[in-house]
């Protein structure tokens, strides 16, 4: 009972924490030296088309769903008292992959700037390389 609350409560922080990185999106509001006509960060990039940004989040909505379930289960094996490392390692994998193909259809897209900004990679991309057990 008590673990199954814990998997509850971790599942519904993810799922707010990825609403609010969804909503705000790696294009991000114009704050923090963006510009509203360029997109970036004051590096002269064009502005994003609003119809590609959108048909790119209903073609990886798939994708982004699996890779939220694939961190979660990652989480909860590091949470076991022995974690399975050949498991850890499939499901880091397994990320990686996802996150590279959603880095692709961003490119086909012309969003080769998703998920890069202020804080790295964000989601995408070198995200699983270093300690921490979420890959963050």
């Amino acid at each position: 009972m008590k673990k199954g609350i814990m998997i509850s409560l971790i599942l519904v922080v993810v799922l707010i924490l990825a609403s609010a990185i969804y909503a705000h999106g790696p294009w991000g509001g114009y704050g923090m030296g963006r510009s509203a006509t360029t997109g970036g960060y004051g590096t002269g990039t064009t502005a994003t088309d609003l119809e590609a940004v959108k048909k790119f989040q209903k073609e990886t909505l798939p994708l982004r769903d699996e890779l939220i379930t694939k961190r979660i289960e990652l989480q909860n094996e590091y949470a076991k008292a022995t974690p399975d490392k050949n498991r850890i390692s499939t499901l880091r994998k397994e990320i990686a992959d996802i996150e590279l193909k959603i880095q692709e259809k961003a490119d086909a897209a012309g969003l080769s700037t998703w998920g890069s900004g202020m804080m790295g990679h964000g989601m995408m991309g070198r995200g699983m390389t270093g300690d921490c057990p979420m890959g963050w």
